[in-house]
């Protein structure tokens, strides 16, 4: 029985330990937000930038290190015109409407040491002590060319709004109490000692700390309310408010936070035009910004965007994996390389490998390999803006030949064609439609029909050009009946468009003009049908402006180039973010899954990337893949999802 009731009682025991631990466990993780929601949907503009900062610990240096518990302020730069570089704290100036900051005893003494050296003044502070009740200052005082060892204690007080005064209760001097004596023979401290520093001063008897000159760049405007001793460290309580604004998350706020809007902000590279910006990192304990480095932060974040321009960054997600970096710099390498291959190019470089793009209207275009340039920096407008490309090799299956037939080129008020259906054969490509056909200007009913013929490229390498070579309605071949009567097609059916134009017994097809908003400036070079594929038949397309005896060359160094969109620019935009000199890598996660875009959704599609600045000038978007499973699976539904594709399939 014992032994039974042993077993229970460790039975019970696990089992409350797999109950209880989990939720502990959570207790400890950081809760998972698109913090996002809390931005505020409208802003102030202006020359100066709002910030916001609370539970945050603020380094200067490796050894300066302050710990916000809250702050409200504006930044301004300290020259007119200019734009707050955090990364210079010497270059702006922060006006500081209320705060509350934590020094720790070894910042406090290492800023006052550093003060005092700088101006050779003789006495130096060697360790500061806070308890509760006082502070205890040790350090020494230079004395006929001696060092002498000094003890000093007392509690702090505001003096002003600058000032801080310690009054001590006990001073040693070579380990011998001498602050009673220099009371009673009325001898000021302050008479022993030539002071030259600005930042501290004797006054009396009593030290003088004078915190504006104390604290190091960037320059700050304050009023010194109070001082607070804790255990190891000083509080000062700032600002020319009463009390505390509100943060601009209200009560929906993260537990750690540095927040801005307004103004004009550069940081580690990138450029913040006043929408509002929230950093944000762990769920308990403070927030570690390190001004001095902040490549180092950025590096280890994530950047959420919002159609508004509004930015999310959340701080401490790591460095890139060493994979995702081997991956980078074969990028790197693989895009100097094409752009030695292609000089003559515009400013920014575009690459794609292995990607699909989805037009307006939903065609399908899936993209082998593209070399292009375009004078556009900007991601979100990249659809819309005129593009060269110099080598491309383009795929449409079946469905993306409907939905251009359907949706693209037919889809004109008056039509005489509708409800077109493609069939990829060798080589003849047949469409089966309904089309309504007009004798002497009477549109007659709508009748169905096949056509087949080939589909060939225009000698002006515009146009994409399909002339039946078999015309059939009701089983019967109406071609031959159309040529002994001496007609042509268009006879028939008018059709005369932008995107496509029906001459005599030929359709032609302006493939740059059918594929909004892309608009894409080349050649049509040639056209072959695939027939065995996983998504069916499906035609590929190349273009480009290049020599051919170039094209090759290219191509085999596009093939260590890692999947997506890259774009090299000098100047990357993104909604609110902007950058400098850029390389960038649209990609999609999971990797394994192609990389779609959907220009239908440009620029909102953005908003549910995930950006990285793994390092200076390198920018690395992340988009999400539900969208691709579902074109995935719908590719491997079609009838020839058990055919071999014949273009390379390449895993990175």
């Amino acid at each position: 029985m014992k032994r039974q009731a042993r077993l229970l009682a460790i039975l019970a025991l696990a089992a409350f330990s797999v109950y209880t631990a989990p939720r502990a466990w959570a207790d400890n993780l950081e809760k998972v937000q698109d913090w996002r929601t809390a931005l505020p949907n409208s802003w102030q503009t202006g020359k100066l930038a709002l910030v916001q900062v609370r539970n945050s610990r603020l380094a200067l240096a490796n050894n300066i290190q302050f710990n916000i518990q809250s702050l409200h302020g504006t930044l301004a730069a300290m020259q007119p015109n200019l734009p707050v570089s955090l990364e210079n704290p010497a270059a702006y100036a922060v006006n500081v409407e209320h705060a509350q900051l934590r020094i720790a005893d070894n910042v406090l003494q290492a800023l006052v040491q550093a003060e005092l050296q700088a101006s050779e003044a003789p006495l130096r502070i060697k360790q500061v002590t806070t308890q509760t009740d006082g502070i205890v200052i040790t350090g020494d005082i230079k004395k006929l060319g001696l060092w002498i060892p000094f003890t000093m204690e007392g509690t702090p007080s505001v003096a002003n709004p600058r000032e801080i005064t310690l009054t001590p209760r006990t001073l040693k001097v070579a380990g011998v109490p001498l602050y009673k004596t220099l009371l009673a023979t009325n001898i000021q401290l302050q008479s022993l000692i030539d002071m030259k520093s600005k930042a501290v001063a004797l006054q009396g008897q009593a030290m003088v700390l004078r915190l504006d000159q104390v604290l190091p760049d960037p320059k700050l405007s304050f009023e010194l309310n109070a001082v607070q001793l804790g255990q190891g460290e000083v509080t000062v309580l700032l600002g020319k408010a009463s009390q505390a604004p509100g943060f601009f998350c209200e009560a929906n706020c993260p537990a750690n936070f540095v927040y801005t809007h307004g103004g004009e902000l550069r940081a580690a590279g990138m450029v913040l035009a006043g929408q509002p910006t929230l950093v944000t990192g762990i769920s308990n304990g403070s927030l570690p910004i390190a001004l001095h480095d902040l490549n180092s932060v950025i590096s280890t974040s994530t950047v959420q965007l919002r159609t508004d321009g509004a930015l999310w960054i959340s701080a401490q997600e790591g460095l890139l994996n060493p994979a995702e970096t081997a991956l980078l710099n074969t990028g790197e390498a693989a895009i100097a390389q094409l752009e030695g291959m292609n000089t003559g190019q515009e400013a920014v470089t575009l690459a794609v490998h292995h990607a699909t793009l989805l037009s307006r209207e939903g065609i399908e275009l899936r993209v082998e390999k593209l070399l292009a340039s375009t004078q556009s920096t900007d991601l979100g407008q990249l659809p819309t803006a005129k593009q060269t490309v110099h080598v491309g090799e383009i795929s449409l299956s079946e469905t993306a030949m409907n939905t251009l037939m359907n949706k693209a080129l037919f889809n004109f008020e008056g039509s005489p064609i509708r409800q077109v259906n493609t069939t990829i054969g060798e080589p003849h490509l047949q469409l089966s439609l309904q089309v309504k056909p007009e004798i002497f200007g009477i549109p007659l009913f709508w009748l169905p029909a096949k056509l087949s013929g080939p589909l060939l490229i225009s000698n002006d390498k515009q146009h994409l050009e399909f002339t039946p070579t078999e015309v059939r309605m009701f089983g019967l071949s109406m071609l031959p009946l159309i040529d002994y009567a001496g007609l042509k097609l268009s006879s028939f059916i008018k059709i005369e468009e932008a995107a496509v134009k029906l001459h005599d017994n030929t359709i032609h097809i302006a493939l740059g003009s059918a594929l909004p908003p892309l608009q894409l400036s080349t050649e049509l070079r040639a056209i072959k049908t695939v027939m065995r594929s996983p998504i069916g038949p499906y035609l590929q397309v190349h273009v480009g402006t290049l020599p051919v005896e170039k094209i090759g060359e290219i191509y085999n160094a596009m093939e260590l180039l890692p999947l997506g969109l890259w774009m090299k620019t000098p100047e990357f935009t993104a909604l609110g973010m902007r950058t400098g000199p850029t390389l960038g890598h649209v990609y999609n996660d999971p990797r394994k899954e192609r990389l779609i875009i959907d220009l239908a959704q440009y620029p909102d599609l953005l908003a549910t990337a995930t950006l990285r600045l793994p390092k200076t000038e390198r920018v690395w978007v992340s988009m999400p893949g539900h969208r691709t499973n579902y074109l995935q699976n719908k590719s491997e539904r079609h009838r020839h999802k058990n055919q071999t594709h014949q273009v390379p399939d390449h895993h990175q």
